[in-house]
This record gives C-alpha cells, sequence and structure tokens, in this order.
C-alpha cells in the first residue's frame, strides 16, 4: 500500500521525528509513506476534471492519506478523486472550528461550556462588556494559542471609583484589551466563562469507534494546561459515566485519530471542550508506551482491506 502524509512545511520540520516514525511503522507494515507537503501541491479543476500535481508533476494517488495539516478543502478534493482520507473532510471541517463543533455536539444534550459565537470585529466590545473572568478563543486555535484570559477589573466595573489612579489602571486595561485582540488574529471568536479552578482537563485519544487512552494534564502556572505550554500530564482511567459521554461523541463522526478535550470541573466532572483533528502525541509518548502511530496504520490497512 501507498500513503501520502500529507503537511505544511513548518510542522513538517516541526514534527520531523514523528514523520520519520510514520515512515517506519509503515514499512513495518507493508505500507510506503511518503510526506507531502501542501505547498508543493497543485490541485483544481481543468477541462472539467479535478487534478492535482505534485512539485510541478502528475503523482500517481496513493491508497490513503492521513493528512496532518488542516485543510478541509483539500481532504474534500482528495475525497472526490477517490482517495480515501483520514481524518475525513467533515471531521476537518467541524473539529477545526469551534463554534462549528459546540452547535453540531449541542443535539447531544453533554455538558459543555456555556459559549457565544461572534465575528472578529466584535472581540473587544465583547470583553468591554464583562462583568466575570472571561475565556476568549479564535475558533481555529490549536495547542492552547490564541486562548486568552480577559479579567475584567473592579473599577470597570464601578463608574463611581475615579481618580488619577483608576486613570491608570484604564489605560494598563486598555493595553491588556489591545494584546489579546492582536492575539486573536483575524480568526471569529467564541467566548465563555472561566471554568474549572482545578486548571485541569483530561484528552482522550480515539482511534475509529474505540478508545486508546485518556492523558490528565494539569495547568503548572495560570489556566491553559496544554503540554506544549508545560502543563504535567499522567494516564487517566476512565470511570463506565466518562465512557458513555465518549461514546456518545463518538458516535456522531466517523474519525480516524482525534484528541477529544474535557475541561475537569470543580466536582470532577467531564465539561466537552474541543475535538483536535491534528492531534498531537508528545504528552502519550511522555506518560506511556502506547505506540498510537502503529495502531492507527493498523486501523486504516483493516479499514481498507
Amino acid at each position: 500500500m501507498k500513503a501520502w502524509l500529507i503537511y505544511y512545511k513548518e510542522s513538517a520540520i516541526y514534527n520531523e521525528a514523528y514523520i520519520n516514525f510514520y515512515v517506519e511503522e509503515g514499512n513495518k507494515l507493508g505500507i510506503e509513506v511518503k510526506l507531502i507537503l501542501v505547498e508543493d501541491l497543485e490541485f483544481g479543476v481543468k477541462e472539467n476534471k479535478l487534478f492535482i500535481r505534485y512539485q510541478g508533476e502528475i503523482i500517481t494517488k496513493p491508497d490513503f492519506a492521513i493528512c496532518r495539516a488542516i485543510y478541509p478543502l483539500l481532504s474534500k478534493h482528495l475525497e472526490y478523486m477517490g482517495i480515501p482520507t483520514f481524518n475525513n473532510s467533515f471531521v476537518a471541517e467541524i473539529c477545526n472550528d469551534k463554534a462549528k463543533t459546540y452547535q453540531y455536539l449541542a443535539k447531544t444534550g453533554i455538558r459543555m461550556v456555556d459559549t457565544s459565537f461572534h465575528q472578529n470585529a466584535q472581540g473587544r466590545d465583547v470583553l468591554i462588556k464583562a462583568v466575570k473572568p472571561t475565556v476568549i478563543k479564535s475558533v481555529d486555535g490549536h495547542g492552547g494559542k490564541q486562548v486568552f484570559l480577559y479579567e475584567p477589573k473592579l473599577e470597570e466595573l464601578n463608574p463611581n471609583m475615579a481618580g488619577t489612579a483608576n486613570s491608570t489602571k484604564h489605560q494598563n486595561s486598555d493595553l491588556e484589551l489591545d494584546k489579546i485582540i492582536q492575539g486573536l488574529g483575524t480568526s471569529d471568536l467564541v467566548v465563555q466563562p472561566l471554568t474549572g479552578s482545578r486548571h485541569q482537563d483530561l484528552r482522550v485519544y480515539v482511534i475509529g469507534k474505540e478508545v486508546q487512552a485518556a492523558v490528565l494534564r494539569t495547568a503548572k502556572n495560570g489556566f491553559k494546561s496544554n503540554f506544549s505550554l508545560g502543563g504535567e500530564v499522567e494516564l487517566y482511567t476512565l470511570s463506565e459515566v466518562e465512557k458513555g459521554i465518549i461514546n456518545t461523541i463518538v458516535d456522531q463522526f466517523e474519525f480516524g485519530l482525534v484528541g477529544i478535550d474535557f475541561i475537569i470541573g470543580d466536582n470532577g466532572e467531564l465539561i466537552f471542550n474541543e475535538i483536535e483533528d491534528v492531534v498531537g502525541s508528545r504528552m502519550l509518548y511522555q506518560c506511556s508506551d502506547i505506540n498510537i502511530v502503529k495502531k492507527y496504520l493498523e486501523y486504516i490497512a483493516k479499514r481498507l482491506s
């Protein structure tokens, strides 16, 4: 079997060891894994037919593609050309947009954080009106990036507290707002109340319909617990109730490999947060001997056989 492993160039450099792992594990299973860089692809419609070229040349179609680049249009194009793509384009479209994910899963009734959806230009006005600690996120942010906590100051909520000192504090608040708005980029936004004083979350690794492992992450500093940002990690044993929540989500999709993230509530309950389509595995390898790449390739090969 032949497979494409699709990355953006910058991400491929950062993930070189992980890519080599895919190549090595693929060889053991009789799968030839070829790295494909998005920047070297050209695809579209020519003479009323879909086409795709790589480095300027027509390239033989693979048996399947693993898309580690967030590019739903490309995923859909590959599928239209008859190339099975993991994750599929529906997962890529929904799960790489936090607003679409919450919107789509609301029908299941699983617990999630109260969330409002906003266009990018509305961000500053939304935060100015906040009366409690508020989390604002770009809908397409990943790895804890483009996620900010805004805490309105007492003097902002009480106009009677006047004076030079308060004027300075307002200026500092304006600077904080400017920093947040700049950090959010041009993406649309989701806005949520700060939830979970434990500053913990749970990532559940899923291949197909099967849970592979759950990893508990605890923030060292601040409210973000991402491993890439210094969070502490450990394997976590799921209860039957927690498995039921996860299965409710899994039943809504045809996953390849994803990470389903939950905030840990104050009473230890799971509160749905997001789904990572292009999920990282560093923390899983950090705290377990699970070979998630091997398992993923085996799953794909079995599904296509």
